[in-house]
């Protein structure tokens, strides 16, 4: 009885290892390269990810690391196996939240985005990179 308790709790651990999706691969890094943008201007980073496992995968929250990082709605969603999902992430040219940033009429914009998964790993980091030139 006791073997047949173990090898029963084996198969449900196994399962439960392997029954999530991911890994998430893809273009992880978007540098938008020179730009000019005016104040309060809006940047688009659009990562095209895809979940390379063979289970979905849940996207369950995305989190900038600027309060100028705005996440879409539609961020939060289920990747199936194999597939790819888009993840947005808006920027807002803020002059409140970025003029410290400014030298010489530009910002140099490289700031992070976490995405939480219910996936093998539970969080990812994208980044958005820009050279941002402040025109008037």
């Amino acid at each position: 009885m006791k073997s047949i308790i173990l090898t029963f709790a084996i198969v449900l651990v196994n399962s439960l290892a392997f029954s999530q999706g991911g890994p998430l691969t893809g273009k992880l890094v978007i540098n938008k390269g020179e730009i000019s943008a005016k104040w309060d201007d809006k940047l688009i980073f659009e990562f095209n990810v895809k979940n390379s496992g063979n289970k979905p995968i849940d996207i369950l929250e995305v989190i900038g690391s600027c309060e100028c990082q705005q996440s879409d709605k539609k961020n939060i969603q289920t990747i199936s196996a194999g597939k790819s999902g888009i993840i947005r992430v808006t920027v807002n040219i803020s002059k409140e939240q970025l003029k410290n940033q400014l030298v010489n009429g530009v910002i140099n914009y490289d700031k992070s985005v976490i995405v939480v998964t219910n996936g093998k790993k539970a969080k990812y980091q994208l980044y958005t990179r820009a050279n941002i030139r402040i025109i008037n």
